[in-house]
């Protein structure tokens, strides 16, 4: 069997963890949440850096796993994104006078910053099968 030399993509969804408390301070104290910009409640994006850290952890312990981490996670901030955008559109009572619009600046950095991740992940999972044929 051939050995997996993915290392350039775990090297870099294991930086992109690791980065979390720097995601963190951005976001308490300059208010750019772009990692997560579909979360608006403080608690909630404090938890789901939280789950960050932790995949960040099992990356470090499991670096085999990164392609299940990476594709995991980021799947479920796209769609915390996608709802974010939608319900406002869909929902206008939910969001107040419904005059703000749904798509706005952080969104987009943040799905190129979370689809990165997801295509770094999936191309990661893919060369590991393809070398393991």
């Amino acid at each position: 069997m051939t050995p997996v030399t993915d290392s350039k993509y775990r090297n870099w969804l294991r930086g992109y963890y690791f980065s979390t408390p720097l995601f963190v301070l951005a976001d308490s104290l300059l208010g750019l949440d772009f990692r997560i910009s579909g979360l608006h409640a403080t608690g909630y994006r404090l938890a789901y850096y939280g789950f960050c850290m932790l995949c960040a952890l099992l990356l470090w312990y499991r670096p085999r796993l990164s392609p299940l981490v990476g594709m995991g996670e980021s799947s479920v901030n796209l769609a915390i994104l996608m709802v974010s955008i939608m319900l406002p559109i869909l929902r206008p009572e939910i969001d107040g006078d419904g005059l703000s619009p749904g798509l706005q600046g952080r969104h987009i950095i943040n799905f190129i910053l979370t689809g990165g991740v997801l295509l770094a992940a999936f191309y990661s999972a893919q060369h590991r099968l393809l070398l393991q044929r």
